[in-house]
């Protein structure tokens, strides 16, 4: 018979287990990206709402000073000053650390300074610095200048969504007293990666921020971004700066933050106009490969759970599709088995589309939905072979390679 009821007992124990599986993995796996749509409505809400009250008239409004890792060409960084300089929060400078060399930063900050004489402080990374990060030389010298009693670190290539984007990233702080760190996001521009691969690249990407934000906001911070990244000043001090990591050439925005947050003192900002979008041009594949490779390695000094859930996750959405397809086959030529276990995926692979677009669309990215099923599950297999590929250049992590 086609549908034999007669099925016997170890493919009803596969279809269970099929089931099981696909509870524990939207659990681990997709319950904290309904977390990150939930507290995205709810801050958009609350923005709004302030928008039309004319929240920050009424309150007292810190001062911050947003640290300009500067690493583009004068006229670009000339055009993203100009779109700095024009953010509706009242109480702000900017304090810009420029790669160039001595004789050019003094001429850029002569021609920038006489544009914006009150609130804008330019200076450089010296010559000669060699065997330290120079981009935690850059946040530490601009951090040292700073002025404000919160910093917001950023860089020059990022394009700024809103005018209401430092007053988003502000917000927390003035709310909530208790609040010392602000996790702010960025993404890859999608429309500049490249190639067959772009795609994933992109749910890669975009997958990598869900988890740790998702994480945020469950009390287990272990990343934050650094191109969107506040907090207060005295906590850079307090930890003396990047000196746990200062033979790293990264961890200024996992290590660190890691530190400096626990389960009271950091928000996560999710709001659209608060999201910036990070501009790499014609390298925008290979910065996605760079940062991977970055986050991969920083990850062995940060602790396991959030990593251990992630992976969990991962194994329970292979043992969903192993399960199901091992009882749809076995019993052949009987349909009965492979029907159900059809529905089983189906259901699955819906729920886990559904909730992640929900997520993705929060963050301003987004993936072809038909290809996520197949995203998820090749992508432990990726991470792996993308690690063995680069598992030789671990050492280009250290100041001292």
């Amino acid at each position: 018979m086609i549908f034999d009821l007669n099925i016997p007992i170890i493919i009803w124990i596969l279809l269970g287990i099929a089931v099981a599986a696909a509870i524990l993995a939207i659990k681990v796996r997709f319950m904290p990206m309904l977390r990150i749509v939930r507290a995205a409505d709810e801050q958009t809400e609350d923005f709004e709402f302030r928008q039309e009250s004319d929240f920050l008239s009424s309150v007292k409004c810190p001062k911050v000073s947003v640290v300009v890792y500067a690493y583009t060409r004068e006229e670009d960084l000339t055009d993203y000053l100009s779109r700095l300089m024009i953010q509706d929060y009242p109480n702000f400078e900017v304090v810009v650390v420029n790669e160039g060399n001595n004789e050019v930063t003094s001429e850029l900050a002569e021609r920038l300074t006489s544009l914006y004489p009150d609130r804008l402080y330019v200076t450089f990374i010296p010559p000669g610095s060699h065997n330290l990060s120079r981009r935690k030389l850059a946040l530490t010298l601009g951090i040292k200048a700073a002025k404000g009693d919160i910093v917001l670190t950023t860089t020059s290539n990022c394009i700024i969504p809103s005018s209401s984007w430092l007053t988003l990233m502000m917000t927390p702080f003035i709310e909530n007293s208790f609040t010392e760190v602000v996790l702010g996001i960025s993404h890859l521009d999608a429309n500049l990666f490249s190639g067959p691969t772009k795609w994933y690249k992109v749910f890669d990407s975009t997958l990598g921020i869900i988890q740790w934000t998702g994480a945020s906001l469950r009390g287990y911070t272990y990343r934050g971004d650094g191109h969107n990244l506040a907090y207060r000043r005295h906590l850079f001090f307090e930890q003396k700066g990047f000196s746990k990591t200062i033979h790293l050439l990264h961890g200024d925005d996992d290590l660190f933050v890691c530190d400096i947050t626990d389960e009271i003192n950091t928000e996560v900002m999710l709001v659209k106009d608060g999201i910036l979008t990070l501009d790499w041009g014609e390298a925008t594949n290979r910065m996605h490969a760079d940062l991977k490779e970055r986050y991969q390695f920083t990850a062995a000094f940060l602790p396991k759970t959030p990593f251990l859930r992630v992976g969990f996750g991962s194994c329970m959405q292979w043992t969903v599709t192993a399960a199901a397809l091992a009882a749809a086959l076995f019993p052949l030529p009987n349909l009965l088995p492979a029907a159900i276990a059809l529905v089983i995926l189906l259901a699955f692979n819906i729920t886990e589309i559904v909730i992640y677009e929900k997520a993705a669309h929060r963050l301003e990215a987004s993936t072809p939905w038909l290809l996520l099923p197949l995203f998820f599950l090749w992508r432990p297999i990726g991470n792996l072979i993308f690690r063995l590929r680069h598992i030789r250049q671990r050492k280009k992590n250290y100041t001292f390679a």
